[in-house]
């Protein structure tokens, strides 16, 4: 049975757990990183890459821990596409995790709301 707070990316598993107030608030700062290198202006088409593939590497180490990145795109070269990838996998799971936390919550809603005649 999967683990639904442990994802897998290129043989690696880290515990993402989007309940917990403190991972949630890791991911939104880690975020932010994000944003910001989307507002900086290169000429050059494989600076732009690098700086783009840097970003994702500095939003995995702030938000699950310092040497994530490394160990997530080990043998993987500045590729925008393979890094949209890994983020889309990380997107997907989280996504997931919020359809079990609604359909638990669900779940007690029917369970425990009283039944009217």
């Amino acid at each position: 049975m999967e683990n639904s707070y442990i994802w897998s990316i290129n043989g690696c598993e880290f515990e993402v757990d989007m309940e917990d107030a403190e991972t949630v608030d890791r991911y939104v700062s880690a975020l932010k990183i994000l944003e910001n290198a989307d507002n900086r202006q290169m000429s050059n088409i494989s600076e732009k890459i690098r700086t783009y593939c840097k970003a994702f590497r500095e939003f995995y180490d702030a938000f699950l821990s310092e040497g994530t990145s490394e160990k997530i795109f080990s043998g993987i070269n500045d590729n925008s596409r393979k890094y949209d990838e890994v983020f889309e996998s990380l997107l997907d799971f989280i996504d997931r995790q919020h359809i079990e936390v609604k359909n638990r919550k669900n779940r007690f809603a029917q369970r425990y709301t009283p039944k009217t005649r």
